[in-house]
């Protein structure tokens, strides 16, 4: 095996750099814990989201609780509607555990 190794062409690496980047300088050194606290900060809670998106849902359902209540014409009720839908797209929007579960392990960008 090793004699096999051993006669293998390498393609040629030493002149692949150009000279600007062998002259340029080498980059800072900084700390890491910064560097991983900033990509921890943009993950998605998936917990905290569904919770949002339930309390949305169940503010247009008590807004159009309170729009159908104090009028009863056609232009209201086509307002209480598209309330009634709204709130219910977002409740389709809840995250399932199987999301939830994958956004817990997903590492962030």
């Amino acid at each position: 095996m090793t004699l096999f190794a051993g006669c293998a062409q390498f393609p040629e690496l030493d002149r692949t750099i150009t000279p600007e980047l062998e002259a340029a300088p080498y980059p800072d050194i900084v700390p890491i814990a910064p560097l991983l606290a900033q990509a921890t900060a943009g993950r998605i809670d998936p917990v905290q989201t569904e919770a949002e998106l339930s309390g949305r849902a169940a503010q247009l359902e008590a807004r159009a609780g309170r729009v159908s209540s104090n009028s009863t014409d056609t232009t209201t009720a086509a307002r209480v509607a598209r309330l009634r839908a709204r709130a219910e797209r977002l409740r389709q929007q809840r995250i399932t555990s199987d999301e939830r579960e994958r956004l817990a392990q997903t590492p962030a960008l």
